[in-house]
């Protein structure tokens, strides 16, 4: 006869699932959402300029200063005849204040006579460039008017 071997097989207790891998994604998961996603500003936060009633300076109208620049070299501002260089920049340096005050951006139009030296031309770009305008419109260049 032939013997039965019995054998009993352990008891094995419930099987489990490890989750610490799914946590590891999750985790990554969470952090590439937070990384990608734009936050809407709050409306605080926007920089909003509302309209208000205390600025009569802007109802102020300024006309464009006219610059001519003469054959001879003479330069007239507003149908001055400039001097010499200082007299010219503290003129445009009125200008300019003039505008900023009225929160209005200067504009200069200049004309030329053609047969008008390139250095005066030059002195006076670089006079309006120390004063701070850069508006500037060069108007159709007379002859000999």
């Amino acid at each position: 006869m032939t013997k039965k071997k019995r054998f009993k097989a352990d008891q094995v207790e419930d099987p489990g699932l490890d989750i610490s891998s799914l946590i590891d994604v999750s985790f990554l998961l969470l952090i590439y959402f937070l990384v990608t996603s734009t936050l809407e500003p709050r409306e605080s936060d926007l920089s909003m300029e509302m309209p208000t009633d205390s600025g009569k300076a802007s109802s102020i109208q300024i006309d464009p200063l006219k610059i001519r620049l003469t054959a001879e070299g003479q330069i007239t501002i507003a149908d001055q005849v400039m001097a010499d260089d200082g007299q010219m920049e503290s003129e445009l340096d009125r200008y300019k204040q003039l505008t900023d005050a009225t929160n209005k951006k200067p504009l200069v139009i200049v004309s030329s006579d053609d047969d008008a030296k390139q250095q005066r031309f030059i002195d006076l770009m670089n006079a309006l460039a120390k004063v701070g305008i850069t508006t500037i419109t060069l108007s159709g260049f007379e002859k000999g008017n």
